[in-house]
């Protein structure tokens, strides 16, 4: 049968699955170009400057301003957005070449030699945007398009709302309508497709993930909303509603569950706030195709007491992000482990485990067996800087430590709970003083890399709960589900990669506990 469990942690297998999730149970970017300037308000990674008429490539800085003939190169895994005076702005993806070719109240035009961008143009009736390609000429009359050029220059252009005419070098023409998109080679148009069809929906990487509209990193809140709109329509559950945070701020929560594959399901949470925007996702695949509901392989996502799992998740991938700030989580070679007869000792034991018959936890004897997934290999990164990951071809959850084949990890980040510590520098709760407010704390050795979860379980109001509120429900079963409803939880992000900003996330747990997710 399905169990929730408390336990202590395995040796070398510390993972965030449940940090992802019960951790996010318990400011939007700014871009501000200069004055009546074309600038870089934004990068992420190695991109690369060249002054028109210099022939000496630079590091580029946020706050950069751009003329006519000046290049951009992104690297690979680098990003860089450029903002119009007029707030019209591009992102240029991974591994793209981008020339500003003109920038006057009347015009603004550029090249994009190789790789891709994304645009948003702001209407204006007195002023021309367009985009050249080796193979295509792209005059905008909308407002969102995007736009991939291969290495051999054929052209792939999607439109996402609006307008946008595409031609050819020989002049031919089509205008691309909402959600069509075109080819474009040497040898001219290709033919106007729906961005839904097949033939456009196939591919890897960037492209490939905007053309199927799915809620991911490294996306700006109008792309996250505009993929969650098309997601949503598919979802199994789906809740919102509007309530007030922790700091006193009103936040806009959406949340829904959907089946991306038959042995698939995606948890997306957004919260939308008056500066900011903040959303995650939870994207995990199983052993096997799911059942028709649901809910009923979710709920053994925590384990299984006495019998293996018949579901249990091979792989998965959270996220986290502020679309500034992210927040990566990705785990692959998942298995069933008995983690109570592994030979590992009493670290990593079940000691109580959720009855979904009696909806309480029950006592775990020494050696009953207790079935969870562990996984051989793991990453934790933020803002693409690992903070804690595995990797191993064996079973490494039964091996004993100090054995030969042992894992190697990286950057390890250990949990820090000192005696009198005082935030920020440490790990407690409040719990013991009758408030629902829990802080984690993790850091390397030297401290240069470190992680902070700030959790509250809060009321639509944004007052913290206590523990008086619950006391009537003994904390377990249908009366403490019940009371749950009427509450909130709120988590806080911070990193040592973040630069003092923050990834703010607050869920209702209504849709967990339907889907299962809180057996």
């Amino acid at each position: 049968m399905g169990a929730g469990f408390r336990r202590a942690e395995p040796r070398n297998s510390r993972t965030r699955t449940g940090a992802a999730v019960s951790a996010l149970i318990l400011s939007a970017v700014l871009h501000a170009a200069a004055a009546n300037a074309t600038a870089i308000t934004e990068t992420d990674g190695k991109v690369l400057f060249l002054k028109s008429g210099s022939y000496t490539w630079a590091q580029v800085s946020r706050g950069q301003v751009l003329s006519a003939g000046d290049q951009l190169k992104t690297a690979s895994g680098a990003r860089a957005t450029v903002t119009f005076d007029d707030a019209s702005r591009v992102q240029l993806n991974p591994g793209s070449s981008f020339t500003l070719k003109e920038a006057t109240p009347q015009a603004s035009g550029m090249e994009l030699k190789l790789g891709s961008l994304k645009a948003w143009i702001s209407k204006s009736l007195n002023r021309r945007f367009q985009v050249r390609t080796p193979t295509a000429v792209c005059s905008v009359r909308g407002t969102e398009f995007g736009v991939d050029v291969d290495p051999g220059g054929d052209t792939r252009v999607q439109m996402f709302g609006g307008l946008l005419a595409v031609a050819d070098t020989t002049g031919n023409e089509v205008l691309l309508k909402d959600q069509e998109s075109i080819r474009v080679t040497s040898e001219g148009l290709g033919r106007v497709t729906d961005a839904g069809t097949r033939e456009e929906r196939g591919g890897d990487g960037e492209a490939s993930r905007v053309a199927k509209r799915e809620v991911d990193l490294r996306m700006s809140k109008e792309e996250v909303q505009a993929a969650a709109a098309e997601e949503s329509k598919l979802s199994e559950y789906q809740e919102g509603k509007a309530l007030i945070d922790v700091n006193g701020n009103r936040v806009r929560v959406e949340e829904y569950i959907v089946r991306p594959a038959a042995d698939q399901f995606k948890l997306v949470v957004l919260n939308e706030r008056a500066d900011r925007f903040d959303y995650f996702f939870y994207h995990g695949t199983f052993n096997q195709a799911l059942p028709t509901d649901m809910s009923v392989a979710l709920r053994q996502i925590t384990g299984c007491l006495d019998a293996a799992c018949s579901y249990f998740m091979t792989s998965y991938r959270t996220g986290r992000s502020n679309t500034q700030d992210n927040m990566l989580e990705v785990a692959s070679g998942g298995h069933l482990v008995d983690i109570n007869n592994n030979a590992v000792g009493a670290q990593d034991d079940v000691t109580a485990a959720f009855d979904p018959v009696t909806a309480t936890y029950i006592p775990v004897a020494t050696n009953r067996p207790f079935f969870t997934t562990l996984y051989n290999d793991y990453n934790l990164t933020f803002n693409g800087v690992s903070h804690q990951s595995w990797t191993s071809g064996v079973d490494i959850q039964n091996m004993v430590s100090g054995q030969a084949l042992a894992p190697t990890f990286t950057n390890v980040t250990t949990v820090r709970n000192m005696p009198g510590c005082a935030p920020p520098d440490c790990t407690y709760n409040e719990i013991s003083e009758g408030i629902f407010h829990d802080v984690v704390y993790a850091s390397n050795g030297d401290g240069s890399i470190w992680e902070k979860y700030d959790s509250y379980v809060i009321s639509d109001e944004g007052k913290i709960a206590r523990t008086s509120d619950f006391a009537a429900t003994g904390f377990t079963g249908q009366s403490f589900k019940q009371t749950l409803l009427g509450w909130n939880f709120q988590t806080i992000v911070t990193a040592s990669e973040f630069q003092g900003r923050k990834i703010d996330l607050v869920v209702e747990p209504k849709i967990f506990i339907q889907s299962g997710l809180i057996p």
